[in-house]
């Protein structure tokens, strides 16, 4: 098959790296790209590629698009590409709510064209081998702690969307596929009375696993760290730094003919990690889904599954009854 000619709509931090992927990876030909920002056209002289100064114009000169544009551009962006009939990675959130997110996910359904969402968490070689270990063990309760710095340039959704998101679609669509029991959460502001910038949400699943999720943009430390409690281990994710490992408790008992005070020491695994850059695993998958019709690792459904589940959580946390910034 001949490459895909694809286009990418957004020039921000997470557009230039999938502009710099898409212009390297042999599946792939990149057309041009689409921004609105004052360095879009340098950016399109760099990677050697054209500069279209409306989306409708790329997207009439590809079969393919990456939309990496504000999360509040994403819906109306992904409809034209569904009625334009391309194959699409959206980055996420899918749409700012569950009804956008139904609303793109029935204009693929229609189109028969290829939706991918940007979850890229799900493509960390942490998270991948997380997934074979639980299924040999029995889950007692998840924590995932995801803090970052105050990105400015973010006004058009809270740490809700723009963090916890990741988070949530790793426990929800990965770790534990339970329904949910019940769902509490909390949110602060502190730099916008309009958007949460610190949320902790606690959920009971039906299968009896608790998850405790804390998201916050307003610590100078960047974390990405998950812990899994189980009946027999304890295993600490750390997403950032690539690393796995895993606690154990032992039964060594020593026979010395009396009895000597001494401390059990655990045993701990330090599981191997593959180097692998998620995002360009993530347009791989999107590459190999256009080519040979492939299912997504990361498809329109988990995506509405996971806003669904935000949705009730931005209920919770915006009630009228909740004072936020005080």
């Amino acid at each position: 098959m001949e490459k895909i000619k694809v286009g990418v709509i957004g020039a921000g931090n997470m557009g230039k790296n999938h502009i710099r992927l898409t212009s390297e990876l042999p599946d792939f030909e990149l057309v041009g790209i689409y921004d609105n920002s004052e360095n879009a056209e340098q950016i399109a002289r760099q990677y050697g590629t054209r500069f279209f100064s409306k989306p409708d114009e790329l997207i009439s000169s590809v079969d393919a698009v990456v939309i990496a544009s504000p999360s509040s551009t994403h819906c109306p962006l992904a409809l034209r590409a569904a009625t334009a009939g391309l194959h699409t990675l959206v980055e996420k959130p899918l749409g700012l709510n569950s009804k956008e997110a139904l609303e793109i996910c029935d204009a693929f359904m229609k189109s028969q064209t290829v939706l991918v969402v940007g979850h890229v968490e799900r493509f960390n070689p942490v998270v991948l081998e997380a997934e074979k270990l639980i299924e040999q063990e029995d889950v007692i309760a998840i924590n995932t702690r995801r803090f970052s710095p105050k990105d400015l340039r973010i006004n058009d959704a809270d740490v809700v969307q723009d963090l916890l998101i990741h988070d949530l679609d790793i426990v929800v669509n990965c770790l534990n596929k339970s329904k949910i029991k019940k769902l509490n959460a909390n949110g602060r502001t502190a730099y916008n009375e309009r958007l949460v910038d610190y949320t902790h949400t606690i959920i009971e699943f039906e299968n009896g696993i608790l998850a405790t999720l804390e998201a916050s943009r307003t610590t100078e430390d960047k974390i990405r760290d998950i812990d899994i409690h189980t009946r027999s281990s304890y295993i600490r994710m750390d997403l950032l730094n690539k690393s796995l490992t895993i606690t154990r408790r032992t039964n060594y008992k020593l026979d010395t003919g009396y009895s000597p005070a001494y401390r059990q020491e655990n045993i701990t695994e330090k599981v191997f990690i593959p180097m692998v850059e998620p995002l360009r695993a993530e347009l791989q998958d999107f590459a190999n889904c256009i080519k040979s019709g492939s299912i997504p690792r990361v498809g329109g459904g988990d995506a509405l599954n996971v806003l669904q589940i935000i949705d009730d959580i931005k209920k919770q946390i915006y009630r009228e009854d909740r004072n936020h910034g005080k």
